[in-house]
């Protein structure tokens, strides 16, 4: 039962990007299922390019404006699902920058985005879209990969420790809670090679690495520690998190855009990219704000 601290911690406003292409309909589940969960509204946001004008022709033979056009098929998608909570939006213009503006004019919380896939061999395709709203939204962004069967309910924060990856603990636990939180760090064993003893050596590592994270987890979430499980692997992070994601069937990957290390960029980092593009699950990307 959501309590109203809970609730205070919601977003009131959710967009969600759409290309009217036929995998957005997992985009547009999620996003339905996350509105319906935090009593939040939805606005479904479609970008599209303006016609050229044709010189020299009559009014009449003059490309109509697509935009009517275009927003009646959203229309029409969305069915019986637009009510006074549901809305849909149609605006000439690059997708990224669209969606950022329509987003900052209604005071989103969370934009929530799709991915498309390779035909053959159903590999996830970001694009260009997914990666600059990642890169430039002052919101956290959700990539759905998954068909959003349930809610979710197993989470990963992905976390090196940082400052900056605070953020991104601080707002799972404010949109999931606790319970469903698993905190996951990937951890170098510098030297391990060189050591005489070296499983002696990595299970000193792992002691003092998991007391490190129980004191950020405790910095971060105070009493709601207590229902976060930890997770410290040694290892590059990503191929580390594939692995777990896909063994453990984890819902939702969550990660920051700012750090000191390669999974937190300063902007995204190349392991955090590689993150959104191999992890099974969706993933939600939270900017720190400098």
């Amino acid at each position: 039962m959501l309590t109203t601290d809970y609730l205070s911690h919601y977003p009131q406003q959710l967009v969600l990007a759409t290309d009217l292409g036929a995998r957005s309909d997992r985009a547009l589940d999620r996003a339905l299922q996350l509105a319906a969960q935090w009593k939040a509204k939805l606005t479904v946001v479609h970008a599209f390019e303006r016609p050229q004008a044709v010189l020299d022709e009559p009014s009449w033979r003059q490309p109509q404006d697509p935009g009517m056009a275009v927003q009646a098929q959203l229309e029409a998608e969305l069915g019986a699902e637009i009510t006074a909570a549901v809305s849909a939006r149609v605006q000439p213009g690059r997708p990224s920058e669209v969606v950022l503006k329509v987003s900052e004019e209604l005071s989103a919380g969370l934009i929530v985005t799709g991915i498309k896939r390779d035909g053959v061999f159903e590999r996830a395709l970001l694009g260009d879209t997914v990666t600059e709203l990642a890169r430039q939204a002052q919101v956290p962004v959700l990539v759905v990969k998954k068909r959003a069967r349930k809610p979710y309910q197993r989470i990963v924060v992905a976390t090196d420790l940082s400052a900056v990856s605070r953020v991104a603990l601080a707002r799972a636990l404010d949109l999931f809670g606790p319970e469903s939180l698993v905190v996951f760090h990937a951890a170098h064993a510098h030297f391990a090679s060189r050591m005489d003893d070296r499983v002696a050596y990595e299970s000193e590592l792992r002691i003092d690495a998991l007391k490190n994270c129980e004191e950020f987890i405790a910095e971060v979430a105070g009493e709601r520690a207590a229902g976060i499980e930890v997770v410290v692997e040694y290892g590059e992070p990503d191929l580390l998190l594939e692995k777990y994601v896909a063994d453990k069937q984890v819902d939702l990957v969550v990660v920051a855009t700012q750090g000191r290390s390669g999974l937190l960029g300063v902007l995204l980092g190349s392991v955090a990219t590689r993150i959104l593009d191999s992890v099974p699950s969706d993933v939600l990307v939270v900017r720190a704000q400098a």
